[in-house]
C-alpha cells in the first residue's frame, strides 16, 4: 500500500454530500505531533491544509503548546511551511522556566471578546509573564539562535549514529526534538531499558507513542555543547542491545 492521502480524505469527506460529515467549524493539529510519537508534518502537507481549510471557510487552528517556541527550531514549527493560521495554542516553553502560562494567538477579526472579558480570579501570574517576555527577547541576539542551530545539527548528527548503532531504529524529529521510535526494534521494552539507564546516569528522558515505544529527546534550548554531547552518550549506550 502507498501512502494514505489524508488531506484528500478530508477534502472528500467535505464534497461529497453523502459522506454525512456535516463542515466543520475548525480543523486542529500539532504541526509535530508529539505525544503521539514525534511525527513532524511535511511542509508540504500542512501547505494542502492551509488551502483547503481556506477554500472551504474552515478555522485552521495549531497547537504549538509543545514543540513551539523555538524547539523545532523556528519559534513557530509551522513558520517553515510559509503558512498562517487562524488560531495558535501556545504554552510550556513560553514560561520560560516552568511557568504556568498559557496563550491563544488569533486573527484580529476573530477578536470577539469585550476589554478586560477575559480576566478571572486564578488567571495571570505576573512572574510567568516576566520569565516569558525573557524567554521571547533571547530570540533578538543571534547568538542565542545560533545556538540552538548548532544544537540541533549536533541532533541530526546523533540521528546518524542511531542508524550505524542499530539500523532497526526510526528516528524521527526536526530541530531539536527527537523521536527514537523502537518499535520495530525491540519495542516498548527496550524503550524503558534505555530510560532507566538513562536515568541510572543522571539523564531524564520521556517515552511516548501508542505503547510508549519511542524515546522523546528534547534538550534545553539553552544547553551547552557540552553536556548535549554527554546527554547524547548516555542515551546512545543505554540503547545498546543488552
Amino acid at each position: 500500500l502507498g501512502p494514505f492521502d489524508s488531506i484528500g480524505f478530508i477534502e472528500r469527506l467535505l464534497t461529497d454530500p453523502s459522506s454525512g460529515t456535516d463542515l466543520p467549524a475548525a480543523v486542529i493539529v500539532e504541526p509535530t505531533q508529539m505525544e503521539g510519537g514525534v511525527y513532524p508534518a511535511s511542509r508540504e502537507w500542512l501547505r494542502r491544509l492551509r488551502e483547503l481549510t481556506q477554500r472551504h471557510g474552515i478555522l485552521l487552528i495549531l497547537d504549538e503548546i509543545q514543540a513551539g517556541c523555538g524547539r523545532t527550531g523556528t519559534f513557530f514549527g509551522f513558520e517553515d511551511a510559509g503558512i498562517v493560521p487562524d488560531i495558535v495554542t501556545v504554552s510550556k516553553s513560553i514560561g520560560g522556566y516552568g511557568l504556568p502560562l498559557s496563550l491563544t494567538l488569533f486573527r484580529r477579526e476573530l477578536d470577539v471578546w469585550e476589554p478586560g472579558e477575559h480576566t478571572g480570579t486564578f488567571r495571570g501570574n505576573q512572574l510567568a509573564f516576566v520569565a516569558a517576555t525573557a524567554a521571547c527577547e533571547l530570540w533578538q541576539h543571534g547568538s542565542f539562535q545560533a545556538g540552538v542551530a548548532r544544537a540541533a545539527g549536533r541532533l541530526g548528527r546523533f540521528r546518524a549514529e542511531l542508524t550505524a548503532l542499530d539500523p532497526a531504529l526510526a528516528v524521527r524529529g526536526r530541530g531539536m526534538v527527537l523521536g527514537i521510535d523502537t518499535a520495530g526494534a525491540g519495542g516498548p521494552e527496550r524503550a524503558r531499558s534505555a530510560q532507566r539507564y538513562a536515568f541510572e546516569h543522571g539523564l531524564i528522558v520521556e517515552l511516548c507513542g501508542r505503547h510508549d515505544e519511542v524515546v522523546k529527546v528534547m534538550p534545553p534550548l539553552t544547553i551547552d555543547a557540552g553536556r548535549l554531547d554527554r546527554g547524547l552518550a548516555v542515551l546512545h549506550e543505554g540503547l545498546r542491545v543488552r
